[in-house]
C-alpha cells in the first residue's frame, strides 16, 4: 500500500492509501450518498472528470456485476471510499482491479466523513490526486467532456415497436435498457448530430439522455434542441431537462455541492405526491428564468427547493432532473417512461 493524497482548490491536504496510485490526477470532487450501486455510479458517463468520494461505508463488498454497469467503462477520474474492500461475491469482479484496469485510482482510509462534510461548506472543488500532495492546476473541467462520452456514430438497436431517439449525451445504458423493454426501437444519435438528420429517422420521439459537464458550455447542443422543439416530442432526463431549459430561453447554474445519491426526495407539484429518486447532477434549472419561456415547473426538490421537472405549455416536451431509469433503483419514477412511451403526442406533467 502506498500514501496518497488528495489536494483540494482550497489548499486543504487529505491523506489516505491505496494500491494503484496513478498519480497527477485532476477532477471536480463530488459525493454521492448512495448506499448501494456503487459500480453504476462509478460507471456513469455523467462522472467523467470528477473524483467522487463515497458517504456510505461499506462500500466495494459485494465486488462488481459486469452485466449491470451504466457505462462501457468507469468514467470516475478516482474514487475514494471509507474502507479497504473485501473479498467480492461469487461471480463478480473485485471493484480495486475493475478499476486498475483502466487506471483509476480507488483511494481508501482517507476521513470521507470529514471530507464531505467540507464539501458541503465549501462546496464542490477542483482536487488533485498525488503522492506528493501537489495541488490542482485547473480551475474547473474542461468543456469538451461529452465527445468522450457520447458515441462516435449514429446506432440502431430492437427491431419492432415505436421508434425513439435518444440524443446521446452520455447515455446511462439503464435508459437504453428501459426503452428496449417497452419494445421500442431505439436510435442513439452522436451529441453533435445536426437537427435534420435526426428528424429524417422519422421518430416517434427523442430522449434528451444525461451527461457531464456544464450546461451553459453546451450551446451546439442546445441550438439543436431548440431546432427540434414542435418538431417531435421531446424528454430530457438530468443533463437533457437542463439544455430543455435553456433551448426555451431559461437559464441555469451551478449548486453549492449538488445533488448525488438513490435517496433524494422530490414532489410532484400537481399532485403533492414524494418520489424517493435517484439523482446526479451539479446543475439545475433557475426557476426565476422561467416566466416566458412557455415552461412550468413539474417536479421540486424536498430538500432545498431546487427545479426537478419542467414540461413545455404548447410543445410535447418535458423533462426531470432525477433520473426514472435508475439501477438498482430506487424505481419510484419508472413510470415517467411508460407515460412517454404510451403517449408521444400530447404528453404533459
Amino acid at each position: 500500500m502506498e500514501k496518497i493524497y488528495l489536494t483540494l482548490s482550497d489548499q486543504t491536504c487529505w491523506e489516505g492509501e491505496t494500491c494503484n496510485a496513478k498519480t497527477d490526477l485532476e477532477g471536480e470532487v463530488v459525493f454521492t450518498t448512495a448506499n448501494t450501486g456503487y459500480p453504476q455510479a462509478i460507471s456513469d458517463p455523467s462522472f467523467s472528470g470528477q473524483i467522487l468520494v463515497f458517504a456510505f461505508p461499506p462500500i466495494g463488498i459485494y465486488g462488481v456485476d459486469m452485466e449491470n454497469l451504466e457505462g462501457e467503462r468507469p468514467w470516475v477520474r478516482g474514487a475514494i471510499i471509507h474502507q479497504k474492500e473485501r473479498t467480492p461475491l461469487s461471480g463478480f469482479t473485485q471493484l480495486e482491479e475493475w478499476l486498475q484496469d483502466w487506471s483509476v485510482p480507488l483511494i481508501w482510509n482517507m476521513d470521507c466523513r470529514k471530507l464531505i462534510l467540507h464539501l458541503r461548506e465549501k462546496g464542490t472543488l477542483m482536487g488533485r490526486i498525488s503522492s506528493q500532495g501537489a495541488a490542482p492546476e485547473n480551475e474547473s473541467l474542461p468543456s469538451d467532456l461529452l465527445h468522450d462520452v457520447s458515441v462516435k456514430e449514429i446506432q440502431y438497436l430492437g427491431e419492432k415497436g415505436k421508434k425513439l431517439g435518444i440524443l446521446d449525451l452520455g447515455t446511462k445504458q439503464n435508459i437504453i435498457r428501459e426503452l428496449l423493454e417497452r419494445k421500442c426501437r431505439v436510435v442513439v444519435f452522436p451529441h453533435d448530430t445536426e437537427p435534420e438528420r435526426i428528424l429524417q429517422e422519422e421518430l416517434d420521439g427523442l430522449v434528451l439522455s444525461n451527461g457531464p459537464g456544464d450546461p451553459s458550455m453546451l450551446m451546439l447542443e442546445t441550438g439543436t434542441i431548440r431546432s427540434l422543439l414542435g418538431r417531435l416530442p421531446l424528454f430530457g432526463i438530468c443533463l437533457g431537462t437542463q439544455l430543455l431549459a435553456q433551448a426555451c430561453g431559461a437559464e441555469t447554474e451551478k449548486l453549492p455541492y449538488g445533488h448525488r445519491g438513490a435517496n433524494q426526495p422530490v414532489i410532484e407539484v400537481a399532485t403533492g405526491k414524494g418520489y424517493v429518486t435517484s439523482q446526479n447532477h451539479g446543475y439545475a434549472i433557475v426557476e426565476k428564468s422561467l416566466p416566458g419561456t412557455g415552461l412550468s415547473v413539474t417536479f421540486k426538490h424536498l430538500s432545498d427547493g431546487t427545479v426537478e421537472g419542467i414540461s413545455h405549455s404548447s410543445f410535447p416536451a418535458w423533462g426531470v432532473q432525477f433520473h426514472p431509469e435508475a439501477n438498482p433503483g430506487p424505481w419510484d419514477a419508472k413510470s415517467l417512461f411508460d407515460l412517454f412511451h404510451g403517449n408521444m403526442e400530447g404528453v404533459s406533467l
